[in-house]
C-alpha cells in the first residue's frame, strides 16, 4: 500500500512542476527582453556620438557659406577646437581632391572616390556613413562621413570625415562591463574594441546582423560557447551593434528561478514519500486493520498528507510572483531610458548652445514654458503638450553649426551671413529627424519656428495654416522672449509693452493672430508673468553679456 502512496505523491508532485514550468520561461523572456533593451539603449549612445561627428563635418556648409573656398577648408576646419572627426578630405563634385588634413595624403584619396559611401554621397546629394574600414593613415580601423557640400542649395563638393571606431563606440559600452563588443558595416567591415585582428560574427547571428542592417529591425538572443549574443541597429548609419555578455549573468533570474523550482520539487518528493511512508508504517495500517474488521472502508493516504505540500506549494508561487513582477518593473525602468536617451542627447545639444552664447542662457526653458500655456490655450494636452514643451526647450539646437563670427557679430548682417544663420532652423530640424525615439512632429516643430503666416520665412516659405501648428505657437513665444532679453545685434531688450505691441502689429503677417491672442490671454490670465523693464547692461566688444 505505500508504494501506492508514494507513485500518488510523485505524481501529483510533477503534475504541479509541469504547471509551473511558465515561471521560469517567462523569467527567461524578461531577462532576454532587458538584455536587447540595453544594446539598444547602447546603440543609441553611439548613435548620438556618431551624430556630433556629423555636425562637425556639416559644419563645412556654414564656412562655404561664409565665403570659403573648397582649396583652404581643410585648414579652417582643423582650427576649430570642437571638431568631432580626426581627418578631413575635400574633393569637389568631379571629385577633384581639394584638400586634406592627412600628411602627404596617405589615406589614398583615388581610394576613396571609388567607395560605395562617396558615390551615394555623389549620386544622392545625401549623407553617408562608411566603415569600419582600415585606415591606411592610423592602421586603426575608421569610421567615414561623407556630407555633400552646398552653396545656395546646390553642391560644389563633398567633405569626408574620418575617426578611429574605437573613440566613437569605447565612451558608450565602457560603462557595460560587456566581454565582446563589435561594430558590423552594410558594406561588409567589421570592427571588434579591444581586438587587432578582423572579427567573426557567429554564424548563427549573421543572418539577424544583414536583416538589421537592411531593416533596423533589433537581434533576437543568441547563446554560444556560454556567451549571450545580441545587436541593436545603430540609429539610420548603415550600422549595426554587437554585445555578448557571459550567458550566466545575463540569465541569473533565470537559472536561479530554475534551480529553486528543482530543489523544492526535490524536496516536496522526498517530504510525501517519507511522510506517506511514515504514515502507512506508524498509523494507517493499524486504522486499516481495525477498520476492516469493523467492515468499514480503507482510509486514503492522501486525505492525511497533502495539506503541507500544498502549504509549500503556495509559497513557492507566491515568491515566484513576486520575482516576476520586480524584473517585469526593472524591463519597464530601462524602456523609459532607452526612449529618454536620444531626447536627452538633443536637450544637451540646446544646453551647449546656450553655454556658448551666455546671452541665450535660459532662453529655451523660458520659450518652452510660453509655448506650453499658449498650447494648452489652444486646446493641445496630454502627451502633445509635454512633447510641444521640449520642442521649445530645444529650438535653437541647429545654432551648434553657426559660426561665431556671425552669430556673435554686432549690427546688421550682410547677406550672405544672413544666409548661414538662417541654416540653424533646417540644421536643427535634420538633427531631431535623426533620432528614431524622436516623434517627426518635433522635427517639423523645430524646423519651422521660423516660417512667417505671409510666407516670408524660412527655411521652407510656408505660409497660413501650411506652417505647422507647433511651429506657429514657438515662433510667438520665441519672439517675445528675443525681443526682451540681450541680444548683440541692438544697443538695449525691449520693453514688455513694446515687446506685446510689435506682436500686436505682426499679427497675420508674421505670426499666426491665433497664437498671438493665446498669448495675450495667458498674460492676462496671470499663468505667464510680463518680463520686468531690462536693466541696463555694460557691453565688452559689442558682443554682448
Amino acid at each position: 500500500m505505500h508504494i501506492l502512496i508514494a507513485l500518488a505523491c510523485l505524481l501529483a508532485v510533477f503534475s504541479m512542476s509541469a504547471l509551473s514550468a511558465e515561471a521560469p520561461r517567462e523569467a527567461y523572456d524578461l531577462a532576454a527582453q532587458k538584455f536587447q533593451s540595453d544594446t539598444a539603449a547602447a546603440a543609441a549612445g553611439v548613435a548620438g556620438q556618431i551624430a556630433t561627428v556629423q555636425g562637425s563635418v556639416m559644419a563645412a556648409d556654414s564656412y562655404i557659406a561664409a565665403g570659403q573656398g573648397l582649396q583652404g577648408l581643410c585648414d579652417t576646419m582643423a582650427r576649430d577646437p570642437r571638431r568631432a572627426y580626426q581627418r578631413l578630405t575635400v574633393f569637389t563634385v568631379n571629385a577633384n581632391l581639394r584638400c586634406s588634413t592627412v600628411p602627404d595624403a596617405r589615406d589614398q584619396p583615388d581610394v576613396i572616390l571609388q567607395r560605395q559611401y562617396f558615390q551615394s554621397a555623389l549620386a544622392t546629394g545625401d549623407d553617408q556613413v562608411g566603415g569600419p574600414l582600415l585606415s591606411a593613415f592610423s592602421g586603426r580601423a575608421s569610421l567615414t562621413f561623407a556630407h555633400p557640400v552646398r552653396n545656395s542649395g546646390s553642391m560644389v563638393g563633398v567633405a569626408v570625415g574620418a575617426t578611429d571606431v574605437s573613440d566613437l563606440v569605447r565612451p558608450v559600452t565602457s560603462k557595460t562591463h560587456a566581454q565582446r563588443v563589435l561594430i558590423a558595416g552594410r558594406d561588409g567591415g567589421r570592427f571588434e574594441l579591444g581586438a587587432t585582428e578582423p572579427p567573426q560574427v557567429p554564424q548563427p547571428l549573421d543572418e539577424a546582423v544583414n536583416r538589421a542592417l537592411a531593416t533596423g529591425e533589433p537581434c533576437p538572443v543568441v547563446t554560444l560557447d556560454g556567451l549571450a549574443w545580441t545587436c541593436a541597429a545603430v540609429g539610420r548609419a548603415g550600422l549595426v551593434l554587437l554585445v555578448a555578455y557571459p550567458e550566466h549573468s545575463i540569465f541569473a533570474a533565470y537559472f536561479a528561478a530554475l534551480d529553486r523550482q528543482w530543489i523544492r520539487s526535490a524536496g516536496i518528493v522526498v517530504v510525501a514519500v517519507g511522510t506517506a511512508l511514515l504514515i502507512d508504517f506508524l498509523f494507517l495500517r493499524r486504522i486499516r486493520v481495525a477498520y476492516g474488521n469493523a467492515g468499514l472502508s480503507g482510509l486514503r493516504a492522501v486525505d492525511a498528507t497533502s495539506r503541507d505540500e500544498v502549504d509549500a506549494l503556495a509559497d513557492w508561487s507566491r515568491e515566484a510572483e513576486t520575482n516576476l513582477r520586480r524584473l517585469r518593473e526593472e524591463l519597464e525602468v530601462h524602456e523609459r531610458r532607452r526612449l529618454n536617451s536620444e531626447r536627452d542627447l538633443l536637450t544637451s545639444i540646446a544646453e551647449t548652445v546656450e553655454i556658448r552664447y551666455p546671452f541665450l542662457r535660459n532662453h529655451g526653458d523660458r520659450v518652452g514654458r510660453y509655448a506650453r500655456q499658449i498650447g494648452a490655450r489652444l486646446g493641445i494636452a496630454g502627451g502633445d503638450l509635454d512633447l510641444l514643451e521640449f520642442a521649445a526647450r530645444v529650438h535653437d539646437l541647429g545654432k551648434i553649426a553657426i559660426a561665431d563670427a556671425v552669430y556673435l557679430k554686432p549690427g546688421r548682417l550682410e547677406p550672405i551671413e544672413a544666409a548661414q544663420m538662417q541654416l540653424h532652423a533646417a540644421r536643427g530640424g535634420e538633427i531631431a529627424g535623426r533620432m528614431r525615439t524622436v516623434p517627426p512632429q518635433v522635427a517639423d516643430a523645430i524646423r519651422h519656428h521660423h516660417e512667417r503666416w505671409d510666407g516670408r520665412g524660412y527655411p521652407d516659405g510656408l505660409a497660413g495654416t501650411e506652417i505647422p501648428l507647433w511651429s506657429r505657437v514657438i515662433a510667438v513665444a520665441d519672439a517675445y522672449d528675443a525681443m526682451t532679453e540681450e541680444r548683440p545685434y541692438r544697443p538695449q531688450p525691449r520693453t514688455h509693452d513694446e515687446a506685446i505691441q510689435i506682436l500686436k502689429e505682426g499679427a497675420g503677417s508674421q505670426w499666426d493672430t491665433t497664437a498671438v491672442h493665446a498669448f495675450l490671454e495667458v498674460l492676462e490670465l496671470g499663468t505667464v508673468q510680463p518680463k520686468p523693464a531690462p536693466m541696463p547692461v555694460r557691453r565688452i566688444g559689442g558682443t554682448g553679456a
